[in-house]
């Protein structure tokens, strides 16, 4: 008898330790779950410079007949969550080299300003405007040669954003080149299509 009701009265008073552990386990903070970072997008305000600042631009490159490189990098500027300023730069080359033709090449070189806007804080969609200014080698009807002139563009159009991370993401863009000439302008069309990236 006695025997049988130690038992008990160990088991029970184990029992008892071994709940009390429990419970004071579940209590202490290294069993608690790990809070987990927040990660930013358009609808936190960053309230620090460097945080609202954006890199990025769009690259490019063909070989072959037609040879085209396009270096355009970019900085802007969140000055709100859905308002963005920036600038940028831009360096094209382009050289033709057909067989039975004399190969021929032009430098394009200059830079833009411009602004996105997103209506909807949380849409990936925002209206783009743009002011460029390309040096370009054109050839001029009224002289008869070819000269370089600084050639305007003025841009409006829209996009679609990606998010690849906390700050990277692709864009894809539309625009409409307003200042467009079929005999000075570097683009073949007013419809400028444009793909790049930041971070």
């Amino acid at each position: 008898m006695r025997s049988i009701f130690f038992q008990r009265w160990l088991y029970g008073v184990g029992m008892g330790l071994f709940s009390s552990l429990c419970l004071q386990a579940q209590n202490d903070s290294t069993f608690l779950p790990r809070k987990q970072p927040i990660a930013q997008n358009r609808t936190e305000e960053p309230s620090r410079f460097i945080d609202r600042l954006r890199v990025g631009g769009n690259f490019s490159f063909q070989f072959g007949n037609v040879t085209f490189i396009d270096i355009s990098p970019l900085v802007f500027y969140q000055v709100t969550p859905q308002l963005h300023a920036g600038t940028g730069v831009t360096y094209q080359y382009i050289r033709f080299n057909f067989r039975g033709f004399s190969s021929s090449s032009n430098s394009i070189y200059g830079g833009r300003v411009f602004g996105r806007f997103f209506p909807f804080v949380s849409s990936p969609f925002f209206a783009h405007a743009e002011y460029e200014t390309l040096n370009v080698a054109f050839f001029d009807q009224l002289t008869g040669e070819v000269r370089r002139d600084w050639v305007p563009g003025t841009f409006l159009g829209g996009g679609y954003i990606q998010q690849l991370g906390q700050r990277a993401a692709f864009n894809l863009t539309i625009l409409y080149n307003f200042s467009w000439n079929q005999f000075r302008s570097p683009y073949a069309s007013p419809w400028v299509v444009r793909a790049g990236f930041h971070f």
